[in-house]
């Protein structure tokens, strides 16, 4: 019988926290941003981290990622925010040792201020299409945070979360705006509107219309979060290339 040879490796925990950019003049793709941090000891000075660190002995995978948020970049998470994405344990993900990092991702509409506390140099939030460049970040948090996005792009395809980026009333474009956030790409408003009114009790019109100054046309109705917090049929749109499914 072959003996496999011991390892020793270590588990962290890494979180993505995706924030939407308030600024409605900012670029769609540029509103999602990231939670990140830099690493006292990192070696490039200029690159970026995730937040995380080694799973406590009598941790649960949570609580270890609330920790390491808040030491990391002074934001309180709550469990309920937390969602598994995946694990990720490539041999060569970290030239220290075998480590293996099981990811969250939490999706954050208020987070705050951050600040960097004894176990970071700076935390700040920066745009997701600047740290698709692998040369801003350390390890595999690229791939991490690009794995989180789908996990969060999903959330938005099957339930409610969407609404908890608007404000207790707001307009289709303005939903429509948190969902190109997170796609990355526009979305043909009819499309947009003919698929959110296609689920009963997604959003409910209410007999009012926004006041956003001089802007030319017809003011456009507002609406407020229905009672769905799953939805029955997935909100789902077709990327410019026509595919569903993320390159």
């Amino acid at each position: 019988m072959k003996r496999t040879k011991q390892m020793n490796f270590f588990v962290y925990v890494d979180t993505v926290i995706f924030t939407i950019n308030p600024d409605r003049s900012v670029d769609a793709r540029d509103r999602l941003e990231v939670l990140v941090m830099q690493r006292p000891e990192r070696p490039d000075k200029s690159k970026w981290a995730l937040p995380g660190g080694l799973v406590g002995e009598d941790e649960r995978l949570e609580e270890t990622s609330i920790r390491k948020v808040r030491e990391e970049t002074g934001i309180q998470l709550k469990p309920k925010e937390l969602h598994q994405v995946a694990a990720f344990g490539n041999p060569e993900r970290d030239n220290r040792y075998r480590a293996i990092a099981i990811a969250y991702v939490a999706l954050v509409p208020h987070p705050g201020a951050t600040k960097a506390i004894s176990h970071s140099d700076k935390a700040e939030f920066i745009p997701y299409r600047l740290l698709r460049d692998k040369r801003m970040l350390e390890f595999d948090h690229t791939d991490i945070i690009y794995s989180a996005r789908k996990a969060a792009r999903k959330m938005l395809e099957d339930t409610s979360v969407a609404l908890n980026f608007c404000g207790p009333k707001f307009t289709i474009s303005e939903l429509r705006g948190v969902y190109e956030a997170f796609l990355q790409y526009e979305v043909d408003p009819a499309n947009f509107r003919r698929k959110v009114d296609a689920v009963k009790d997604f959003v409910i019109p209410l007999d009012e219309y926004a006041d956003f100054g001089s802007s030319p046309g017809r003011p456009a109705l507002m609406y407020k979060p229905g009672r769905l917090t799953s939805l029955p049929t997935p909100i789902r749109f077709r990327r410019p290339d026509g595919k569903y499914v993320e390159k």
